[in-house]
């Protein structure tokens, strides 16, 4: 099997963060600069989309000129507040609610609704599959592999999100989920190609916040930091330190995640001028020039199931 580093964009609304942001699209009108690096470089992105986002005219038309010139691969990103059917729990305004909260009749009716929205906008089918903040279950599984999708990629290993409140209850424990591509346990086709992730001892300090943020970066780089492929997640020695680790193993995929939103600036808490986007993409310049030397080929989601 080859090694493959998978670029995913949780293809979204602008800052969804705050669950009483307005339902806006205005980052879709950012994504054809990140394209323009991924062609660069020859990686074909996957993007991820929401409901919202798939029913933007400039997305939908961009994207499938994307998907025509076999640029990208456009997948299903399902947030269950703004994904029809509509359902009480979608009006909450204190945090934003896990899809496996839901009735399993409400869960099945988004899921149908979202995808066949993607698929006739798009036209394409869809086969790639992350949900919406992390959160999976065995029910969630069986019903993407009852609409047709065969690649999910929403396990982050090591990490539990019990701690992180949707409606009313916790997210998904991932602490014992395995780190390689795999099929998902007594399912037929659906595969996990968990995201990159791994804790890290010794993790450089992180400065950039004052003094007890880094104080508070010391002790985890003692006992050890979960370190993601993920810029607004980790420093960019916290990556460097984690490629180090990752390249040159046996580690079969890297896979990295950007939100849309964070390709605008303003669009997300972490780049909130132009100059902090312009900076960012210096990174993923350089970022992408490393990997790119590196054994890894650029695949699709999609492309790396069907190699495995």
């Amino acid at each position: 099997m080859s090694k493959h580093f998978v670029i995913t964009i949780d293809t979204e609304c602008d800052n969804q963060w705050n669950p009483t942001q307005a339902q806006t699209t205005g980052n879709a009108r950012c994504i054809p600069r990140f394209q323009e690096l991924c062609d660069t470089y020859g990686f074909k992105p996957v993007y991820l989309v929401d409901y919202a986002m798939g029913s933007d005219p400039f997305l939908v038309k961009y994207l499938r000129s994307c998907l025509k010139r076999n640029a990208c691969e456009i997948g299903m990103h399902l947030h269950a507040w703004n994904t029809p059917p509509d359902h009480p729990i979608d009006n909450s305004t204190v945090s934003r609610p896990y899809l496996i909260e839901y009735p399993r009749d409400i869960m099945e009716s988004k899921i149908q609704s979202i995808t066949a929205l993607l698929e006739d906008r798009m036209e394409t089918k869809m086969l790639s599959h992350r949900a919406g903040r992390w959160a999976t279950n065995r029910l969630y599984f069986e019903l993407l592999e009852k609409y047709g999708y065969i690649a999910d990629c929403s396990i982050t290993p090591g990490l539990n999100w019990k701690s992180q409140i949707g409606y009313q209850t916790g997210g998904s424990d991932y602490r014992k989920e395995k780190r390689d591509i795999h099929p998902i346990e007594g399912l037929r086709t659906l595969m996990e190609v968990p995201m990159t992730v791994k804790k890290i001892k010794g993790a450089p300090m992180d400065t950039r916040h004052g003094l007890k943020a880094a104080l508070k970066s010391t002790v985890r780089s003692l006992i050890g930091k979960n370190v993601w492929l993920r810029p607004s997640a980790s420093t960019a020695q916290e990556i460097e330190r984690l490629l180090c680790d990752e390249i040159g193993s046996d580690a079969k995929h890297l896979e990295f995640m950007m939100h849309s939103s964070e390709l605008m600036p303003g669009g997300s808490p972490y780049y909130q001028t132009d100059d902090d986007v312009d900076h960012m993409y210096e990174y993923l310049n350089a970022l992408f020039l490393q990997i790119s030397k590196s054994e890894y080929t650029c695949a699709t989601l999609q492309e790396v199931v069907n190699s495995y």
